[in-house]
């Protein structure tokens, strides 16, 4: 399938859409966090250094996938990036946040319980990865390993992994949610 030019377009736009939300919800602050599409041969990813709820269509880095720069500066988790999508056919959409609940719960060695229905029907099942330095080739060893969607990545985030780029993103709201949920319970 050729992706017209309207079609890439449309994908941006929900591409700054999404890392907009993402700021506004709290999931990502500063310049954390990052996001990436898989268009054909080609990965829109969030830029390094930029906050992404302040970002517009130029900040936009784009890579092959053999790593070679089209345009841009992409995000020091490129790698991991890279990684899932080789590794998963699957896989055409990326959202990896520092949200709070979802960081803080298995920093306090507190395992998160998918106790809900949504949880269980959009999360299915956690991965867990221990702590590698962001941005490592180790960190994105570990976490292409996995075979789930959404996947912990201790003292550090949150991977979530979609067919496109909202199923991502809403894998990213119900795990801080699921989060935030655990959390009330463990405080009770």
């Amino acid at each position: 399938m050729v992706l017209e030019i309207n079609d890439i377009d449309n994908n941006i736009v929900e591409f700054l859409e999404i890392c907009n939300k993402l700021y506004n919800r709290k999931y990502v602050v500063g310049s954390g966090g990052n996001v990436s599409i898989k268009l054909n041969n080609k990965i829109y990813i969030t830029p390094t250094g930029k906050c992404l709820g302040f970002l517009n269509k130029n900040d936009i880095a784009i890579i092959d996938l053999e790593n070679n720069k089209i345009i841009g500066n992409p995000t020091s988790e490129l790698q991991m990036h890279l990684k899932i999508y080789e590794n998963r056919d699957d896989i055409k959409a990326i959202v990896h946040t520092h949200s709070i609940y979802s960081t803080a719960l298995p920093i306090a060695n507190k395992e998160i319980k998918l106790l809900t229905p949504e949880s269980k029907i959009f999360l299915k099942e956690l991965s867990y990865v221990n702590y590698f330095k962001a941005g490592s080739i180790e960190l994105a060893n570990e976490v292409s390993k996995k075979k789930n969607d959404v996947i912990i990545l201790k003292n550090h985030g949150i991977v979530c992994l979609g067919k496109n780029l909202m199923e991502a993103y809403l894998k990213t709201e119900v795990m801080e949610e699921t989060s935030k949920l655990n959390y009330i319970i463990y405080s009770l």
